[in-house]
């Protein structure tokens, strides 16, 4: 292991095991939750930097956990590694009782609580009530499971993207809790209702440009003049570093990625990374990504990017924890401490974020009278 984050691109995609009885254990068992068809685990790396594990039924493909000396470890080739098991919110476990459906759709990712929302065929609607979700969130909180929300908004035929029967859900979570929210979903016909979305209370949006195919490589999300209309558009409406997209790993085009990133930065966009599950263990993938990485770092710093808004994930590489894929596991930290991490920091830009949203909608409305609509 070089880094962290090659370890945790081979976690992703060998799995974990556990040692006789570690299983069982009252430090292990509760970090362990169902995820699909089996269970996973979500583990700590170093401070910061985590991992959510498959539990591969093949243990002699999978790393091993342990403990010793009485210590959780990773067993790795150069020796043992001590880790972190993030014990799992009761939310989560729960997520299989008829009890709790909403609970199918949801998804913790770092410090964020993700939920999976669509437009229901037949009527139309979010296939998540506003009830549910409110009661869903205030567990999540009240358990100290999470810090922001993200909605991620699937792909749909209205012009609007879905967004009219989001926004009161958004709004309903602003009045309810002190949080960020953060939209993940892709651009209406009308750009201009993208200030609807910032009106309602978005407070960080994201418009996936890639995805990846069946076959592992890279996909467009949507058609690339659209996609970056969009992202421009976005920009001038939210705040600075609050704006992102997703792109993808491209074995077949690797220099094209850079340059990708370098145009987003240079337009106060920041470039998102996702990382595919059980696809990165060949040492060239994980060279590549050590390269795309360092860019990402450097980028970030050349175009003084706005870090402060994203958050350690588990699901991509950002400029914010490059970091651990570039550097020595002694040195690798995140690039900016989050604004989530200090009660005073947060507090500070909840008031900013409310006042500049408090302007940007007079500026729009005075804009409005003076066209005399």
């Amino acid at each position: 292991m070089n880094t962290l984050g090659q370890l945790k691109l081979e976690l992703l995609h060998r799995g974990v095991a556990f040692g006789k009885n570690v299983r069982l254990d009252e430090r292990v068992a509760p970090g362990i939750f169902p995820e699909g068809d089996g269970s996973a685990i979500a583990l700590s790396l170093a401070e910061n930097f985590f991992v959510r594990a498959w539990m591969n039924p093949d243990k002699s493909a999978a790393y091993l956990i342990d403990i010793q000396k009485d210590q959780v470890v990773l067993e790795l080739e150069n020796g043992p590694l001590e880790i972190g098991v993030i014990p799992a919110p009761q939310f989560l476990k729960n997520r299989e009782a008829p009890r709790n459906p909403a609970s199918a759709f949801i998804q913790l990712d770092g410090y964020c609580l993700v939920l999976h929302l669509n437009l229901e065929a037949d009527t139309r609607q979010l296939n998540l009530s506003l009830e549910d979700t409110v009661a869903l969130i205030r567990t999540a909180f009240q358990e100290g499971a999470a810090e922001m929300v993200q909605l991620n908004m699937e792909h749909c035929g209205e012009k609007d993207r879905g967004f009219s029967r989001l926004a009161p859900l958004v709004q309903s979570i602003k009045k309810n809790f002190r949080t960020f929210v953060a939209l993940r979903g892709f651009p209406p016909d009308d750009l201009g209702v993208i200030d609807s979305f910032y009106a309602a209370g978005v407070d960080l949006i994201t418009f996936p440009l890639e995805r990846y195919g069946e076959d592992g490589t890279a996909q467009p999300a949507l058609p690339a003049k659209r996609g970056a209309k969009a992202l421009e558009y976005a920009a001038g409406v939210f705040g600075p570093g609050t704006v992102s997209t997703e792109l993808a790993l491209d074995r077949n085009n690797p220099l094209l990625l850079l340059e990708k990133i370098t145009a987003l930065s240079k337009q106060g966009i920041v470039p998102l990374i996702r990382i595919p599950e059980r696809c990165l263990h060949g040492a060239e993938d994980l060279q590549e990504v050590r390269r795309v990485a360092d860019h990402l770092q450097k980028t970030a710093r050349q175009e003084k990017l706005n870090l402060k808004w994203l958050y350690p994930a588990g699901s991509w590489i950002s400029p914010l924890d490059a970091s651990f894929y570039t550097d020595k596991p002694e040195t690798a930290r995140l690039a900016q401490t989050p604004v989530y991490h200090s009660a005073l920091g947060k507090t500070a830009s909840e008031g900013f974020a409310t006042l500049r949203r408090k302007l940007r909608i007079k500026n729009i409305s005075d804009s409005y009278e003076s066209a005399g609509l």
